[in-house]
């Protein structure tokens, strides 16, 4: 039996907000006790610098191109994982074994065999002094797998672990959409559609707002079903070979000319669509929907997914579990599983060849 230890997750994801910190004591299997979670945002300069770099890149010559950019910003955003790792340390009184580093996604293409998550393993690991595991992605990715999503297996663990004995479908609405479906001993996964992503863009873009919070800005709207349904049939052609998927899979071009309301209510219904459409295509029995990520907060977006499934759907907060650090605290997780050279990806949830572990280890010494 493996020994149980201290991990930290540190996760920033595709909303580009900021960070998410966990301290858990795993032993990356049956046992966890989660000892504190802490959120970090991003200033508005900081934010807007690595969405405005992430909008250069759409290639890996893109990258080499503005690599100067690229190194400057990295070091900027692995010194702001630091300073939230300590903040962490002092207010829990803990310091980790093992720093599971995520970074900053700025572009995910599978079928091009590349994900490139900003942050500095080598840096993080020297500041902290801590051995740091990070490219969780990349063995997933050399294997035949498209390298997300890989949340899964914490999400079964947290099925089990609550004792939950019917179907359960975890959806985690972060920037991109994906869900965990586990039932008895078997789970699989797959990115499901546009998370916030598409919202978050259009009040950035039209009114240098951060999020429609509570969707309250889509309630006032009017949807537009014709048009919903044309884009959708065109996302689901475009998008039914993909397994997981980046936010610039999707534009929001084709609300152009609509005012403000009705244009986030026809992307908060096309979101919703999109997503409720692809688990009922995927799952057929009965099941409980557990909402987790930030979008479970979007009141509007959960009320148009309500009225797509005919689900029973409970927020993972009712479990008392914060629904904002699931990812971060899976990475804590992983980084536990990587350590022992545990699995953390799968054919039923990557497309991964077969089941493997991942992760590079940075040794602090």
């Amino acid at each position: 039996m493996d020994k149980t230890i201290n991990a930290m997750g540190l996760m920033s994801g595709t909303s580009m907000d900021g960070i998410d910190a966990s301290l858990i004591r795993s032993d990356g299997e049956k046992n966890i006790e989660i000892i504190g979670n802490l959120y970090l945002k991003y200033d508005s300069e900081l934010k807007n610098s690595i969405y405005n770099f992430s909008q250069k890149i759409n290639s890996l010559s893109d990258l080499k191109t503005n690599i100067k950019e690229y190194e400057s910003l990295e070091k900027e955003i692995t010194i702001k994982h630091s300073e939230l790792a300590f903040e962490i340390y002092k207010k829990f009184n803990s310091k980790p074994n093992i720093v599971g580093f995520h970074g900053q996604t700025i572009i995910h293409k599978p079928d091009e065999n590349f994900s490139i998550q900003m942050g500095d393993a080598k840096l993080l690991s020297q500041l902290l002094r801590t051995d740091v595991i990070y490219q969780f992605r990349k063995n997933d990715l050399n294997n035949g797998g498209e390298g997300a999503p890989l949340t899964p297996i914490y999400h079964h663990f947290i099925k089990k672990k609550l004792n939950l004995k019917k179907p359960v479908l975890f959806l985690n609405i972060g920037g991109i959409a994906n869900y965990t479906y586990s039932k008895n001993d078997k789970f699989f996964a797959k990115d499901v559609g546009p998370g916030n992503c598409l919202m978050d863009m259009y009040v950035k873009k039209t009114r240098k707002l951060d999020f429609d919070k509570d969707g309250t800005f889509a309630s006032l709207g009017k949807v537009d079903n014709i048009l919903v349904n044309n884009v959708y049939e065109h996302e689901i052609y475009n998008s039914k070979k993909k397994h997981s998927l980046d936010i610039k899979d999707f534009d929001i071009n084709f609300v152009k000319g609509l005012s403000f309301e009705d244009a986030l209510a026809n992307l908060n219904f096309f979101t919703a669509k999109i997503i409720s459409e692809n688990i009922k295509k995927d799952v057929k029995e009965d099941f409980t929907i557990i909402l987790c990520g930030g979008g479970r907060k979007n009141k509007t977006l959960v009320l148009n997914l309500k009225n797509f499934l005919n689900n029973n759907f409970c927020d993972i907060d009712e479990f008392n579990i914060d629904g904002d650090f699931i990812e971060s605290q899976a990475f804590a997780y992983l980084s536990i599983r990587s350590l022992y050279k545990k699995n953390i990806s799968f054919p039923s949830t990557t497309k991964v060849k077969k089941p493997i572990t991942g992760g590079e280890i940075i040794k602090s010494d």
